[in-house]
């Protein structure tokens, strides 16, 4: 008998359909995997920050700004050294505040006599406090000016800087100041130690650390250094009180930083590792604009009064 004929159309048809059937699946296997990709928890795509929209911003920030703080460390004589030496012209210092309400008794008895009380930092005083640091983190002798960035890189230049050419509250300019004067006496190991941690403290006004004290509050924190160290306090809790100084002058990036931590770290302020917060992830310019990038998409920026800029 003859072979029964075979059917070539509905082969053809069945192969036709395959085909179509696996582009589809190609063309949407991208459009499935990225759907499951970004839901997924170990996703690096899905970058906005997830909150309730009963998030209390507000109570969250108190922890960065307590009412007020007691530094661990004490003035001494330091400034009224600088009154007597010319880093800080006492007139003009007066001067100052007499056309922002007046200077505070406390500050005030500063510049005569010394004092055993230790520094107590509040949003009342923390610029004050700033511009009697600023003078010394420039003006006293020390490695890090000598031996940093202004001293050697810049030293032709020394006096063109916000820290220097912008401190006008001393008898003579800020870069006739420059690591001139035995305010603060370091030893070797003081020295080692000062420069350790200014090489670890950042500020979000530039993307420098504290050893490139070009502006206010990179002198500033130096001269708080200063004082830690040769004060016996550990380096711990130099992090610890220098992020809260931090926190003082820079009340905005801090608030931010601490919802960021809760946020996305699920961390409060209180457990945070002040080193890694004062680091250049976080505290530096470059740093502190990604965090706020995020918290700005996601519509988390908090609302906060004081800070200051990069003058007296």
């Amino acid at each position: 008998m003859p072979e029964k004929p075979t059917h070539p159309i509905p082969f053809f048809k069945g192969l036709i359909i395959g085909i179509l059937l696996t582009f589809m699946l190609l063309w949407l296997t991208p459009f499935i995997q990225s759907r499951v990709f970004l839901r997924g928890s170990g996703s690096t795509q899905n970058t906005q920050v997830v909150v309730s929209p009963t998030l209390d911003t507000t109570n969250i920030t108190k922890n960065v700004l307590p009412s007020k703080y007691t530094l661990g460390v004490t003035f001494g004589d330091v400034v009224v050294k600088m009154i007597k030496s010319g880093a800080i012209d006492k007139n003009k210092f007066l001067a100052l505040y007499e056309g922002r309400g007046g200077l505070p008794q406390t500050e005030k008895e500063l510049l005569d006599n010394a004092t055993k009380e230790e520094i107590t930092v509040s949003t009342d005083n923390a610029q004050i406090l700033l511009n009697l640091l600023w003078p010394l983190g420039i003006a006293n002798k020390t490695n890090v000016l000598s031996n940093g960035p202004m001293g050697t890189q810049y030293k032709n230049e020394v006096g063109n800087f916000a820290s220097t050419g912008g401190w006008t509250l001393g008898k003579v300019s800020g870069g006739e100041l420059f690591n001139k004067y035995d305010l603060v006496k370091l030893t070797p190991e003081q020295e080692k130690i000062v420069s350790d941690i200014s090489q670890n403290i950042y500020r979000p006004c530039c993307g420098n650390s504290t050893y490139f004290p070009d502006c206010n509050h990179g002198a500033a924190m130096l001269g708080f250094i200063y004082l830690a160290v040769t004060q016996d306090m550990s380096v711990e809790e130099i992090y610890k009180e220098a992020l809260i100084l931090n926190s003082y002058w820079f009340p905005q990036t801090y608030s931010e930083l601490a919802i960021y931590f809760q946020t996305q770290k699920n961390t409060s302020w209180e457990y945070v590792n002040p080193q890694e917060i004062l680091g250049m992830n976080y505290s530096s310019a470059q740093g502190y604009k990604t965090i706020n990038q995020e918290l700005t998409t996601a519509g988390l920026l908090p609302k906060v009064v004081g800070g200051g800029g990069c003058g007296v």
